[in-house]
């Protein structure tokens, strides 16, 4: 079985510290770094063993002296990834890079930040031996802001309408303004919120989020989840002012989910998935949604992105993600409009 692995920056957002301070605390030997590729990945249990070690020797005061939440990009690596699979990152501040132009042709830049994305770059890179593979870890609603703009080549989205009860469909049509493109369906997954295990607040709805007694942590804007959460704010009238904690914010489900876990927070919007991969933490469902990916049709007319439809129908495939929990896999690859 392939280890979980995690990103420096991800490490940072679990631990509460600079990104910086992680790479030092490898330089120190306290994490066991793994290359792949270019990337350093740090494995789940040296991590945990770590979270151990700190939980048993600093008081609760020490454990206080955090710094500062994560604030860039994150994102968990899938499996092993061979050292000669060309897979690099674009940074989230992204607005072009000199060097991709020089490539242009040769450089695929994917957008959107779930797990699935690790799996599929995976196997698009083992087909196109002489392309980079990129990955940007922007949000849905930023993610096609870049699409429209040429910055990457595919987005993917999670973005719910509360007017039409919708997903992606409204949002793609008017941010794609005179552009013919593609939707093609990924996955479904569910949304809900992260709670300690037994609901010991009793959090059940979105009203018992301006409870004095409850503080969430936030999603960063821009992502698909933050906008789920918008959206049912809006159509309940609820005043964000009234939420304590909306305005801290992390960037992915795993640092939502790790805030909830460690007490800083008592609530959290994310997957289902992640809160499986943590203890101490129960899930409330929400809603079901359509993850989805987007492409321009000049893009989608092309050898690597007929790859990509290739691997999304490919049985191979389909059982990775079966394997993966918190994805129901029906329809995969079918295209939307």
């Amino acid at each position: 079985m392939n280890e979980e692995l995690y990103t420096p920056q991800e490490v940072a957002d679990i631990l509460r510290i600079k990104k910086s301070t992680v790479y030092e605390m490898i330089k120190r030997g306290e994490f066991q770094c793994k290359k792949i590729g270019r990337q350093f990945r740090i494995g789940k249990a040296d991590l945990d063993t770590y979270l151990n070690k700190k939980q048993d020797n600093n008081s609760s005061k020490e454990e206080g002296k955090t710094t500062e939440e994560g604030s860039a990009n994150t994102q968990s690596a899938f499996g092993q990834v061979s050292s000669s699979v060309k897979r690099r990152t674009v940074p989230a501040d992204y607005d072009g890079l000199e060097e991709l132009d020089v490539m242009k042709g040769k450089n695929i830049i994917i957008c959107g930040q779930d797990i699935l994305l690790e799996a599929l770059c995976n196997h698009l890179a083992a087909r196109l031996t002489e392309t980079s593979i990129f990955r940007s870890y922007k949000g849905s609603y930023n993610g096609l802001y870049d699409l429209y703009q040429d910055k990457v080549d595919v987005a993917t989205v999670h973005l719910w309408d509360g007017d039409t009860g919708e997903y992606n469909k409204e949002y793609v049509r008017r941010m794609l303004p005179g552009t013919l493109y593609r939707r093609i369906h990924l996955v479904c997954r569910t949304q809900g919120f992260y709670v300690r295990k037994d609901n010991p607040k009793e959090i059940k709805g979105f009203a018992d989020l301006t409870r004095e007694d409850v503080s969430m942590v936030n999603r960063e804007k821009g992502s698909g989840t933050r906008i789920l959460l918008d959206e049912h704010l809006r159509s309940l009238a609820i005043n964000k002012a009234q939420i304590n904690g909306y305005n801290r914010e992390v960037t992915s489900h795993l640092a939502c989910a790790g805030a909830v876990a460690r007490g800083s927070a008592d609530v959290s919007l994310g997957i289902e998935r992640v809160s499986k991969e943590m203890a101490g933490l129960a899930f409330i469902p929400i809603q079901s949604e359509s993850y989805d990916l987007v492409v321009k049709e000049e893009a989608y007319r092309t050898f690597w992105f007929q790859s990509i439809m290739e691997i999304l129908n490919s049985r191979e495939f389909q059982t990775e993600v079966e394997h993966m929990s918190g994805y129901d896999r029906t329809d995969m690859g079918k295209i939307l409009e």
